[in-house]
């Protein structure tokens, strides 16, 4: 009996060490290390492509919140921080574009940029399931001032009808801003939108 008992105590500890072990490497493998710098290294590859426009369905937009000069009348020269680049997945037949006072109806999927995990990128929020079908999905309202500087800075330039998919530096995001525990969102993440404008609301 003090044999059995003795087996059973050093079956426990034996367990017990192979988990905690087991739990520290897995611990080791962290899907967002250097999680800030990955996302500067993505959007700006994303810039190149787009600088590239080789299939001359990219559009880039600076940051509406910032001026077009420098205090010395020069172009300014901003970072790829400061803009979105949008991909033209499909052309509206709108002829408006919503202004910062309106309320604009959109048909979206929100995703962090690709990982070994979710080689598509980690859906964080959507508004449809499968494909984007203007003629199926629900669209959702939003004020356009009410959302972040980069999907803002991005629909102001769509039309009725356009499908983009938009790629934002965190900085016209959501930052430093942790919020991974709410959305799913970790601080300095890029982001990645396919975004429908389906209706434009005047105030």
């Amino acid at each position: 009996m003090k044999h059995t008992k003795t087996f059973f105590q050093v079956l426990v500890l034996v367990f017990s060490l192979s988990s905690f072990f087991s739990c520290q490497e897995a611990g080791e493998v962290d899907e967002y290390d250097n999680w800030k710098a990955r996302c500067e290294a993505y959007i700006d590859s994303i810039a190149r492509v787009a600088a590239s426009n080789s299939d001359g369905k990219w559009k880039t937009f600076r940051s509406f919140t910032l001026v077009g000069k420098d205090v010395d009348g020069k172009d300014a020269d901003w970072g790829t921080e400061n803009y979105v680049y949008c991909h033209v997945e499909q052309t509206g037949s709108g002829t408006i574009r919503p202004f910062f006072t309106d309320t604009v109806c959109v048909n979206y999927r929100g995703r962090l940029m690709p990982t070994s995990a979710h080689p598509e990128g980690y859906i964080f929020d959507q508004s449809f399931k499968g494909e984007v079908n203007p003629q199926y999905n629900i669209p959702t309202k939003f004020g356009v001032g009410a959302l972040t500087i980069g999907v803002s800075t991005a629909i102001q330039q769509m039309h009725v009808g356009d499908v983009w998919r938009i790629y934002i530096p965190a900085t016209l995001g959501y930052g430093k801003s942790d919020q991974k525990n709410s959305s799913g969102i970790p601080a300095y993440s890029a982001l990645i939108f396919d975004m429908n404008l389906v209706e434009i609301i005047k105030p």
